[in-house]
C-alpha cells in the first residue's frame, strides 16, 4: 500500500487514502478477508490524524469494500452480488467491489456543440462548444456500457490523455474532484447504433443514467449518459 499522499493536491486526504486501499486490493496486495493495518498504523503510514483515517475507512465501509468486524479489525469485503448506483463512486471502483474486472474502449472524443439542456447545466451557451466523449465498459470481458460525457473546452487536456483509464483519476491528476452529483435514473429503448456497439442480439429496454457532476462548492464538471446492459449488470441503491 502505497504511503505517500500529496498535500498540495486539491484532492482531500482521505480520498486518496481511499484510493491507495482500493489500488492495494484491486492489485491483490490485499484479499478477500485480510486484515488492514489499525488506525494508529494507517495514520503512522500517511502522516495524517485520525479522523480522516476514520472517515476514509468508514467510506470503504458504506460502499462494501471493507468490513468491521467487532473487537477484531478491519477487513477486505466478500464482493457483492450488484453494483452500486451512486454516482460518486464510478464505475471502475464499482466492479471492484463487485469482485468484477473492469476495461474500457474510448470510441470517439471530439468538439461538438452542446444541446440547450447541457449548455445550461454547464453555464455556457449552445454557440458554445462542448468536448464530448464516448466510451464502451465492459465488465469480465463484456459490453456492459455506453458512456458519453460533456465537458467545457477548459478540459482540453482530455486529448493528451489516455481515455481508456479510469476518468476519476485522469481528473484528480488535473485537480478537478467529483464531490457531488445529481443522478437521473430511466428506462429507454436503444438506436440501432447502440445496439451495435453494446453487441445486443434483440431489442430491449436498457437502464439510462444521466449524471451532472459538481465539485464540492456545487459547481457543474461535466454532464454524463450512460446506458446499462440490464442482464449484464444489477443495481442496488
Amino acid at each position: 500500500m502505497n504511503g505517500e499522499l500529496n498535500h498540495n493536491s486539491s484532492v482531500p486526504l482521505y480520498k486518496q487514502i481511499i484510493k491507495g486501499i482500493t489500488d492495494s486490493i484491486a492489485s491483490h496486495e490485499y484479499e478477500i478477508g485480510d486484515k488492514l493495518p489499525t488506525e494508529n498504523e494507517l495514520m503512522a503510514r500517511y502522516g495524517v490524524s485520525r479522523i480522516t483515517v476514520r472517515t476514509a475507512m468508514s467510506e470503504l465501509v458504506e460502499d462494501g469494500v471493507l468490513e468491521r468486524r467487532r473487537g477484531k479489525g478491519t477487513f477486505v469485503a466478500t464482493p457483492k452480488s450488484l453494483y452500486s448506483a451512486d454516482d460518486r463512486i464510478g464505475f471502475t471502483r464499482s466492479c471492484m467491489i463487485s469482485g468484477k474486472v473492469p476495461m474500457t474502449k474510448l470510441i470517439s472524443l471530439e468538439v461538438q456543440f452542446p444541446t440547450e439542456k447541457i449548455a445550461r447545466f454547464l453555464e455556457q451557451s449552445e454557440h458554445d462548444e462542448v468536448i464530448c466523449s464516448r466510451r464502451l465498459r465492459y465488465v469480465d470481458g463484456n459490453p456492459a456500457m455506453l458512456e458519453t460525457n460533456y465537458y467545457p473546452m477548459s478540459y482540453k487536456f482530455l486529448f493528451e490523455e489516455n481515455l481508456n483509464n479510469s476518468l476519476f483519476d485522469i481528473l484528480a491528476r488535473h485537480n478537478i474532484v467529483v464531490a457531488d452529483g445529481l443522478r437521473t435514473i430511466e428506462i429507454c429503448e436503444p438506436t440501432l447504433e447502440e445496439m451495435h456497439i453494446l453487441n445486443m442480439k434483440s431489442r430491449r429496454s436498457l437502464l439510462l443514467f444521466k449524471d451532472r457532476q459538481l465539485d464540492e462548492k456545487r459547481r457543474p464538471l461535466f454532464f454524463s449518459k450512460q446506458l446499462y446492459c440490464t442482464d449484464r449488470m444489477k443495481f442496488y441503491l
